[in-house]
């Protein structure tokens, strides 16, 4: 019978064609979940990086404080993080005078 067998043949390919629909999907999730995982991979590395700008940073202050002669960029920023702990030390002070009130 034609009809049926034009139903077959229409089943048939929309079963094909929703296979291959099905196939990129699959393939796009996949792509999703890889870059997802490599900009994991990228954001571990920039926090080492931070870490490691954070100990140069120590440095610097170590040696400014032991007097030492430092660039005048690195002591200009030096000297902001000296003010910027000054300014946590008071407001740590204001806790300390609010919990003993």
């Amino acid at each position: 019978m034609p009809i049926l067998d034009d139903l077959s043949k229409g089943l048939k390919k929309g079963i094909e064609e929703a296979g291959k629909g099905l196939k990129e999907v699959g393939e796009k999730a996949s792509d999703a979940v890889k870059t997802f995982e490599i900009q994991q991979e990228i954001d571990k590395l920039e926090v080492e990086i931070k870490s490691i700008k954070i100990e140069i940073g120590d440095v610097v202050l170590a040696l400014m404080a032991k007097g030492m002669r430092l660039d005048p960029t690195l002591t200009e920023l030096a000297v902001k993080i000296e003010g910027i702990k000054a300014q946590i030390e008071g407001k740590k002070a204001k806790i300390e005078e609010i919990k003993n009130d």
